[in-house]
């Protein structure tokens, strides 16, 4: 009984680390040679989109922006052109991605 009581507080205690260590910070690249008019993105727990990131705010081709969720793991995103064209990617782990390019043709996690 000890030992599983160790080994369940040890297990614990490194999953508490690597989550810890996720750094939830990313940037959107828009790279798709439109305007991007909207952005929306959270945990892939979630079952709505929420608000748009971008506010009053659009991303011109060429353009950056840098975001950080409060949900580390998988999380989904979505972007909405201005010519009304959207892309969706679903359950990206955001510890191992650094960045949403958005293409033409769709978005990607890099």
């Amino acid at each position: 009984m000890r030992r599983l009581f160790l080994g369940l507080a040890a297990a614990v205690a490194i999953t508490g680390v690597a989550q810890a260590q996720c750094d939830t910070r990313f940037a959107l690249v828009n790279n798709s040679g439109v305007t991007i008019r909207e952005f929306y993105f959270g945990s892939s727990a979630q079952p709505n989109w929420g608000a748009d990131q971008l506010g009053q705010n659009v991303l011109p081709h060429g353009a950056t922006m840098n975001f950080s969720t409060r949900h580390a793991g998988l999380n989904d995103f979505r972007v909405v052109w201005a010519n009304g064209e959207h892309a969706q990617l679903m359950q990206v782990n955001i510890c191992s991605t650094s960045a949403i390019v958005a293409t033409p043709r769709g978005i990607e996690a890099r």
